[in-house]
């Protein structure tokens, strides 16, 4: 749930930002990265049977959509800002799969 919040205040800030020129434009490549990355981790978590390791991972992913929201706010560059998301996101992604698999295997 907090994933999917997090993507939809991300979506309404990139209309305000993009369409009504409210602020500086924000990236559409790392809005589209984030729903990908949203939407892939949301269909292995519902997979999983591990769904509280998933549950702290879609968490950090979006954590990781805020941090990326508030490197660009406080002036870091566009493509610096998507690099720092991309490998964040990536990392929590894999460490959660990692955990989900250890519980997966130390399951009776």
């Amino acid at each position: 749930m907090a994933v999917l919040a997090a993507m939809s205040g991300w979506s309404a800030w990139f209309v305000i930002c993009n369409v009504y020129e409210f602020s500086l434009p924000l990236d559409p490549w790392a809005l589209a990265f984030g729903w990908l990355i949203t939407l892939v981790a949301c269909v292995q978590s519902l997979r999983s049977a591990h769904r509280r390791a998933w549950g702290w991972g879609l968490c950090g992913l979006a954590s990781c959509f805020g941090m990326y929201l508030l490197l660009v706010h406080r002036g870091l560059g566009h493509g610096a800002a998507l690099a720092v998301l991309v490998v964040v996101a990536l990392g929590v992604f894999a460490l959660t799969m990692k955990v989900a698999r250890r519980s997966r295997v130390q399951a009776p």
